[in-house]
């Protein structure tokens, strides 16, 4: 699925959502400044897997732009206007009374949300375990969405400040993905040629 035809998605589930659709977020301890940022749209889905179709007869979710300023890392010179305005790489759906259910459009997104540039000491990123942590927190930190651990530490790696857990199992779990399991290419050293 291409970039346009997320956005045409994402478009055609804002035109149908209401406001009155919206009083679940707002229930569930999310700001209005928050929903206005990231943009709701209200919509139902069948979910298979790790992904989503949308399906009139469905479930009721919420989709949520997953904006990125570089593909490559969640780091963004204004990360609240790459939450804002950022290019949509996929699209997310969840409901706030599954907090720990969630399922992506295409598969794409690694994570969800944008840090500072992590260099001058930067602060500690917060990283939440749910979107709906994640939207409760003003949209501020990051939300680990890919399953695959060489991704989540690749991610959690960058965070050069250190990483502010939600509790202490929510520590020991992001500790875990730190720990380095997979095993490293073998390093050599050139031989010297000889010079005649």
């Amino acid at each position: 699925m291409t970039g346009a035809n997320l956005v045409a998605e994402y478009r055609a589930a804002l035109r149908s959502t209401q406001l009155d659709d919206l009083h679940p977020l707002l229930a569930a301890g999310i700001s209005p400044e928050t929903i206005a940022a990231v943009v709701p749209a209200s919509t139902r889905i069948a979910v298979a897997g790790s992904t989503y179709q949308p399906d009139p007869d469905g479930g009721s979710a919420y989709l949520l732009p997953v904006r990125v300023d570089n593909p490559l890392s969640p780091e963004a010179g204004d990360p609240s206007e790459t939450v804002r305005a950022g290019p949509i790489v996929d699209l997310l759906a969840m409901h706030p009374a599954q907090p720990g259910r969630w399922a992506l459009r295409c598969d794409a997104a690694e994570w969800l949300g944008t840090i500072e540039p992590q260099y001058l000491d930067p602060s500690p990123v917060p990283v939440w375990r749910s979107p709906l942590a994640w939207l409760r927190a003003d949209c501020r930190g990051l939300v680990l969405l890919s399953r695959d651990r060489r991704d989540q530490y690749r991610i959690l790696a960058g965070c050069l400040g250190g990483i502010l857990a939600e509790d202490p199992r929510h520590a020991m779990e992001l500790r875990r993905v730190l720990e380095h399991s997979w095993p490293a290419p073998r390093v050599f050293v050139r031989e010297a040629r000889r010079v005649a």
